[in-house]
C-alpha cells in the first residue's frame, strides 16, 4: 500500500483524533485536521492532498457536501464522505458532488482502509481517461489546423476568426451539446430547479466540472447581472502561445454552451492566458440576475 496524503474534515475533536490514529496505523499522513467547511476548502486549496475524508455534517455555515462541491470547482481531489445519517435528501445531495465512496460512522479501520484503496484507485483510473480525452482532443485540434485552408488573400484577421468560430460551433453542435442537455437536463430535474437563477448557477457548475475534466482549474466573479469565468491555467499554453486562433477553441464552447440552454444574455471573451493575461476571462451578461441579494 502507498502512503497517502489524507485531509480529514470532521468537527467532533475526539471522532477526528481517532481517525487520525486509525490512517496514520495504515501508514497514511493526515497534512491536516479541520473542523469548518471553510478551513476544509482553505486547507485543501493551499496543502493539494491526495484524498479528502469529509464529514457531511459539519458545524458552521458550509457543510461537507458543500465544501466539497467548492474543492472539486478548483482541484480534482477524491472526496470519501463520512456520515452517521442516511437521508435520502443528503445523500442525494451528496451524490451531486461525484464521491469516491460513502463511509457510515462508526467504521472500522480495515472498512476505512478498504475505502481509500478503492477511491485511490479509482481516481487514478479517471485520471489516465482524462489524459487520453485531453490528448484526442488536441490531436483533433491539430488535424483540422493543419487540414482546413481557412485563409485568403482578402480576408481580414476578424473575417477569419469568425469563420474558424462557425466550424468550431458545427463541430460542436453534433458533439458536445447532447451532453451539455442530458446531463443538465437531468440535474434540473432531480433537484427541482424551476427558476432561471437556479438554473443558470447549475450551468455554470456543469461548464466548471467539464473544464475541469481537462485539468483547467476555475473561477467566478459575481456582481449582479455581470460574472466573470475565468480559466486559472491552461494545459495546452505552448501549443496556444505557437497559435494563438487555439484560443478559438474554448470561446467556441464558452459561446455555445450559453446559446444552447436559451437563456437570455451573452459571453464575450476578455483575456487569455496565452497573451499573458493571469487568466482566461469570459464575462457572462445575464440580464434576469440584475438583482443583488442584500448582504446579511
Amino acid at each position: 500500500m502507498t502512503e497517502s496524503r489524507i485531509l480529514v474534515v470532521e468537527d467532533e475533536a475526539i471522532v477526528a483524533m481517532g481517525i487520525k490514529q486509525k490512517l496514520e496505523d495504515l501508514g497514511h499522513h493526515v497534512v491536516d485536521t479541520v473542523y469548518t467547511g471553510e478551513d476544509a476548502v482553505e486547507t485543501a486549496l493551499k496543502t493539494e492532498p491526495d484524498l479528502i475524508l469529509m464529514d457531511i455534517v459539519l458545524k458552521g455555515n458550509m457543510d461537507g457536501i458543500e465544501a466539497a462541491a467548492k474543492i472539486r470547482k478548483q482541484l480534482d481531489i477524491p472526496v470519501i464522505y463520512l456520515t452517521a445519517y442516511s437521508d435520502e435528501e443528503v445523500l442525494e445531495r451528496a451524490r451531486m458532488t461525484e464521491p469516491y465512496g460513502y463511509i457510515i460512522k462508526p467504521f472500522k479501520k480495515s472498512e476505512l482502509n478498504a475505502n481509500i484503496e478503492m477511491a485511490l484507485y479509482k481516481h487514478a483510473e479517471d485520471q489516465k481517461k482524462s489524459e487520453v480525452v485531453k490528448k484526442q482532443v488536441l490531436a483533433d485540434f491539430y488535424d483540422f489546423i493543419l487540414n482546413s485552408s481557412l485563409t485568403t488573400a482578402d480576408q481580414s484577421e476578424e473575417e477569419i476568426k469568425d469563420t474558424i468560430l462557425k466550424i468550431f460551433a458545427s463541430r460542436l453542435e453534433e458533439d458536445m451539446r447532447p451532453r451539455l442537455e442530458r446531463e443538465l437536463g437531468d440535474i434540473i430535474e432531480e433537484q427541482g430547479l424551476n427558476d432561471l437563477e437556479s438554473i443558470y448557477n447549475a450551468y455554470l457548475d456543469w461548464v466548471a466540472k467539464f473544464f475541469a475534466g481537462f485539468g483547467i482549474q476555475t473561477k467566478i466573479d459575481a456582481k449582479g447581472h455581470v460574472h466573470l469565468f475565468k480559466f486559472l491555467n491552461c494545459p495546452w499554453i505552448e501549443d496556444a502561445k505557437k497559435k494563438p486562433i487555439f484560443c478559438l477553441n474554448c470561446q467556441s464552447m464558452m459561446q455555445q454552451t450559453f446559446d444552447w440552454t436559451g437563456m437570455e444574455g451573452k459571453v464575450e471573451k476578455r483575456t487569455t492566458i496565452a497573451d499573458g493575461a493571469d487568466s482566461c476571462t469570459f464575462k457572462f451578461n445575464v440580464p434576469f440576475m440584475k438583482k443583488e441579494k442584500p448582504t446579511p
